[in-house]
């Protein structure tokens, strides 16, 4: 009932804006794209409002029809040049331009940057974004959508075993950063590092990382980065294709297929995906650990049920109009993933013992499955748009394990220890408004509904219901061609209506004696808060771009946060809220710098934050009463310093050859114990040097190349008490990939590794670092992709 109520408000949508198309006459945009020496170029024209485009003849010549009088931002891309992104205004008649577009070796720096909410170029936006898109995600692919992006500088990830990650942007994870997708937040439990992103990773097209304060924007959860995914642009009319994507990792067996196929008929446009995912137990370079002082076995240097499997599937379906489009995307994503024999209960040899099937899923597992039906809209008004995101999800976590492990007899549950069942209703509109040449500004609004429901024979989280709305106005104003500012204001409200559960009590023989003990309290909080930012790029030259970014931002406490009083298995511990905890404030200030030329690029990110009230999960260093729970942790709150910065350094000494440095170093101190905040990322460096192979280099081999990349991380000896400290190691990785043209189409092969010199080593990330498990050993991947065009 409640998706049908979501598609049919859609639905009522549509017709409103065909009607608006019908009632203007549409012109057409010509134009030609050069070189810096004159020469026509076949490069790539979107227009990014409408996710329509045409590619420019051998003259360099196109021509875009069916467009309403307004304003437009156009993207030009072409390989070895760095993109351009236009605001034209057309007005009354057909519009014809030129464009020139500069040669270029560094392939990052030519990618069009869209996350700024005025969509114009890459270096006019004030904050520091990275962006990737489809081939480096495929090139760096580690079973999750979070692993793709940890090559990037100041992005790295906290790992549960293989196939549950979360991204950390600065040292933030959880709810400081925020995850869009299609424009609709991502709710997935995201409050435990057990729970991983429930994103597909082969239905990625392009990734946007906003680092720094994004609440203004985004919202509460924006405090410290975004992570918006894209769709790709909407092919072309008469276009239907597709791929194959086949892919195998020998650490553990684990064996991916996803197939897709896109259309565009008529202006009807569609996408359909299904992905299929399969691993065993994985390895380890060890064959022991020692938890709570005993030395304890690793049969074959596997963990015992860490095998897994997934099931996902997405469909979109809509219009491409000249007055705009609209689309409504369906997915869901179905992951069921043992959990580590020795996470729950008090591990011994016994339990840790393999039956010699290393694919089964055994007790304890977790079942997830995140449902999300999207609706797109971005409807033409005169020169302005409106865009409408409405959002549904339904987000179902279970987690099954045996009773007697826990210490408690049958109950009425079975085997189901922990279940969480999330709904979440979202709506986005944002009305861009051309005022003049020079200011544009945005008025926004956001809302989400949360309810949560909750079933098993163990306690973590209560019910509650949280109603969240925001309102929000940015305003952009070019000072000169080079010098462009913004300022914003945000207003936001949230009500927290969370329910006190009373457990009751057992006797020593599991029967109930009657009594009840009371694991929360009725907990009614509302927060309202205001927040703003302003922020300036210098575009000196072609060369050289400056930017900064000053805001002050705020994050609202979460439920689980307020409430919880439970083990939580995946992160082994007891974990206890504070219903009287506040609102967090933060002051940031973000800087960049970039030097960027033909073949070198210089990136340096610099910043500082300080916050008031910031809210954290520490280690109390007592034990909890309750059977098999492990450390007592408890949510804090202490006013605390950030600061740190990345480094990127690209450099294509000659053709074809290309070396890389990624730096990134953060620092942060609670300024009410004196002491650094738990899961503070260490210090890294990733060196890589890249080799593109020739032209005809091998016969019938097309677009090959050859990586190697060593990442050294340094030791983490900035703990908070009671935190232990972790190592330094160096990873060495490599890969090589090509593509081979059979029939129409090329197909393209892909071989990487990972950890190649199989080095035990702990990620101070890793919440199996608790049990003194090391990470993953040498690990190769295979992958190939099979392209089709139907017509």
């Amino acid at each position: 009932m409640k998706v049908s109520f979501l598609s049919c408000i859609i639905l009522f949508l549509l017709p409103i804006v065909s009607v608006i198309a019908q009632e203007k006459k549409t012109y057409a945009l010509k134009g030609k794209v050069v070189d810096e020496s004159g020469e026509p170029l076949p490069a790539s024209i979107l227009v990014h409002e409408l996710g329509k485009g045409t590619a420019a003849a051998l003259d360099g010549t196109f021509i875009i029809k069916g467009l309403n009088p307004g304003n437009y931002h156009l993207h030009i891309t072409h390989i070895g040049y760095k993109s351009l992104t236009k605001t034209i205004n057309l007005e009354s008649e057909d519009l014809e331009l030129q464009f020139r577009m500069v040669e270029s070796a560094i392939t990052l720096q030519s990618l069009t940057i869209e996350a700024n909410p005025f969509k114009n170029g890459p270096v006019e936006q004030s904050q520091t974004i990275e962006v990737v898109d489809r081939d480096f995600i495929e090139k760096n692919n580690s079973g999750t959508f979070s692993n793709a992006l940890e090559k990037l500088p100041g992005i790295s990830t906290i790992n549960t075993g293989v196939g549950i990650s979360k991204p950390v942007i600065r040292g933030m994870s959880f709810n400081r950063i925020m995850v869009n997708d299609r424009g609709i937040k991502q709710e997935g439990q995201q409050w435990g590092a057990d729970h991983g992103l429930e994103i597909d990773p082969f239905d990625v097209d392009r990734v946007e990382i906003v680092k720094g304060p994004a609440s203004l924007i985004y919202g509460s959860d924006g405090m410290s980065g975004v992570i918006n995914i894209s769709p790709a642009p909407l092919p072309e009319e008469g276009a239907i294709r597709g791929h194959l994507i086949n892919s195998y990792r020998t650490n553990n067996q684990m064996r991916s297929h996803s197939a897709m196929v896109e259309g565009n008929e008529k202006d009807f446009v569609f996408k359909g995906r299904v992905t299929l995912q399969d691993f065993q137990d994985y390895r380890v370079p060890a064959d022991r650990f020692v938890y709570a002082g005993f030395e304890l076995p690793v049969y074959e240097n596997r963990l015992k049920n860490t095998a897994g499997r997934e099931r996902h599937f997405s469909f979109m379906a809509g219009l491409r109009k000249d007055w705009g489009k609209s689309t409504l995307t369906v997915s869901q994503f179905n992951q069921k993933a043992g959990i580590f024999t020795g996470a729950v209960g008090i591990p011994n040899s016994y339990n840790l013992r393999h039956n010699g099937e290393f694919g089964n899923i055994e007790f304890p597992h977790q079942d997830n499955m995140h449902l999300k039906v999207i609706s797109n809209t971005n409807i033409q008004w005169n020169k302005n748009w409106l865009e409408i995101d409405l959002g549904y999800q339904r987000n179902n976590r279970l987690e099954q394990s045996l009773p007697h492990i826990h210490g408690v007899g049958p109950t009425p549950e079975g085997n189901l220890a922990l279940a969480l069942f999330l709904d979440t209703y979202t709506a986005n509109a944002r009305f861009n408004y051309h005022i003049s040449p020079d200011h544009q500004s945005i008025i926004g609004f956001q809302s989400s509904l949360m309810n949560n429901q909750f079933g098993g024979f163990e306690f973590l989280l209560p019910e509650f219901q949280s109603l969240s709305t925001g309102l929000f106005y940015f305003h952009e104003y070019r000072w000169k061609d080079n010098f462009i500012v913004n300022a914003g204001l945000r207003l936001d409200g949230t009500l927290h209506d969370i329910k006190a559960h009373l457990q009751p009590i057992y006797d020593n023989s599991l029967n109930p004696t009657g009594e009840t003990t009371q694991r929360n309290p009725d907990i009614n909080r509302d927060f309202f808060n205001l927040s703003g930012s302003t922020g300036l790029s210098w575009i000196i030259n072609e060369k050289n771009n400056v930017k900064l970014n000053l805001g002050s931002s705020y994050r609202i406490p979460t439920p689980i946060e307020l409430a919880t009083n439970g083990i939580h298995h995946g992160n082994f511990r007891h974990e206890v809220g504070d219903a009287n905890l506040q609102s967090e404030r933060s002051y940031q200030a973000d800087m960049n710098y970039t030097f960027s030329k033909d073949n070198l690029l210089v990136g340096i990110s610099p910043f500082v934050s300080y916050y008031e009230g910031y809210i954290y999960l520490a280690p109390t260093g007592r034990f909890s009463s309750l059977p098999g729970a492990g450390t007592l942790w408890e949510y804090r709150q202490n006013n605390a310093f950030f600061t740190g910065g990345e480094l990127k350094f690209q450099w294509v000494p000659v053709k074809s050859l290309k070396t890389t440095l990624a730096v990134e170093y953060i620092h942060n101190y609670n300024l009410d114990t004196g002491l650094p905040l738990p899961l503070t990322p260490p210090a890294s460096l990733l060196s890589g040097l890249e080799w593109t192979l020739p032209p005809n280099f091998i016969h019938s081999l097309t677009n090959g190349y050859l990586y190697l990349e060593y990442r050294q991380v340094a030791s983490q000896e900035r703990v908070d008490r009671n935190e232990r400290i972790t190592a330094g190691y160096g990873l060495l990785d490599a890969g090589l990939g090509w593509e081979i043209p059979i029939g129409r189409q090329n197909w393209k092969f892909q071989i990487s590794g990972q950890n190649l010199l199989n080095a035990y080593y702990f990620n101070h990330l890793s919440r199996y670092r608790l049990l003194n498990l090391p990470e993953q050993g040498r690990n190769v991947n295979f992958n190939l992709k099979i392209p089709f065009q139907i017509k």
